[in-house]
């Protein structure tokens, strides 16, 4: 759906306090969709010496850096940080804020089937809002029905099925307006849902929730 804001935020700050100190750096699979380059200058800057990547490509991109150490393939150095780097470990600051748009708000009465197969219906009249990413853009299945999405203020829960581009937040009382955020997971000390709730309830590891998004979301350092 062409012009739908799909952001990945990622906070170039945090990532340099989490590599602070370190020599090697997991960053395979696009810095687990982190964006490569974003933070491989950062890296570099913090004192990183060596990267492990998942293909030739990645290497360049890290070489363009300042990299020379490069290694393509697994990590096997006791000293390399994966989920620490990302904020996906214990002790770590968040990196990836998800943040979705909300494209369009419809007021139901209770009962009102949401998504194809109706796997939830509302329990009560309210609001529901349609969110413009769904799993083309690496937004697991299997959070349907189980994950939560902060919009506006309040977190709410994702119910039905997502589907290829959209997926819907059972809003409640709330009535959000058309355009605004809906955070799927980041910081929780903003409010937002944990990269690691996320992950729990679609079944995976943080980093491999990460490295799923998709080439439609677009990845911004702040």
């Amino acid at each position: 759906m062409p012009g739908i804001r799909r952001v990945a935020r990622i906070d170039l700050e945090a990532f340099a306090t989490n590599v602070a100190g370190a020599s090697v750096l997991d960053a395979r699979a696009d810095a687990y969709g982190h964006s490569l380059d974003l933070i491989a200058p950062v890296a570099r800057a913090a004192g990183v010496e060596a990267l492990v990547v998942s293909d030739e490509r990645d290497a360049a991109v890290a070489a363009a850096a300042g990299f020379r150490d490069l290694r393509i393939g697994r990590v096997t150095e006791a000293d390399a940080l994966g989920a620490a780097a990302y904020g996906l470990a214990e002790g770590g600051i968040p990196v990836l804020t998800l943040v979705g748009e909300v494209i369009a708000i419809k007021h139901v009465p209770a009962g009102a089937a949401v998504s194809y197969g109706y796997t939830y219906r509302t329990t009560a009249p309210g609001c529901l809002a349609l969110i413009g990413l769904g799993y083309a853009d690496g937004v697991p299945r299997l959070a349907s029905n189980r994950a939560s999405v902060r919009v506006g203020s309040d977190v709410h829960p994702l119910v039905g099925r997502i589907a290829m581009d959209q997926f819907v937040v059972d809003c409640g009382d709330d009535a959000p307006e058309p355009g605004s955020d809906a955070v799927l997971f980041g910081d929780p000390g903003t409010g937002a849902t944990s990269t690691h709730d996320w992950a729990t309830a679609t079944e995976r590891h943080p980093l491999q929730l990460t490295a799923g998004l998709g080439s439609r979301i677009v990845r911004v350092g702040r």
